[in-house]
């Protein structure tokens, strides 16, 4: 790979001027990109499907928000050539993807407090 020269900075920024993926390699971020996003789809799904609270609902809304511009932000990068600096960034969003991932099985995997689970009221002290 040749070094950027001064003039390609400003045209680039300090990654450099745009190149191909590597054989393969836009192939299987998508596909891993793809594993990730569906995995919090369902994860989404089963979430709202305990019937959660409104904080939990709003908190799994953000999560799905941010998940779905990532994956749009990663399809729309691995389209094209893409320089250092927009490859350093699918990195950082399929991180984002895999950590959603992970909040959202967490989420769908906590016990859901039930009828009965209901803290008892503590008794009032005698006078």
């Amino acid at each position: 790979m040749q070094q950027p020269q001064p003039h390609e900075w400003r045209r680039y920024g300090f990654g450099g001027p745009p190149e191909p993926w590597e054989h393969g390699a836009a192939r299987d971020l998508d596909r891993l990109a793809t594993s990730y996003y569906v995995d919090i789809l369902e994860s989404q799904r089963a979430v709202l499907a305990q019937r959660p609270d409104d904080a939990v609902r709003g908190r799994v809304e953000d999560l799905m928000a941010t998940a779905t511009r990532h994956k749009h932000e990663i399809d729309y990068t691995l389209r094209h050539w893409a320089t250092p600096v927009e490859r350093a960034r699918v990195e950082d969003r399929l991180g984002s993807l895999m950590r959603i991932g992970m909040r959202l099985r967490d989420l769908r995997d906590a016990p859901s407090p039930g009828p009965g689970a209901a803290p008892k009221p503590e008794p009032l002290p005698a006078a």
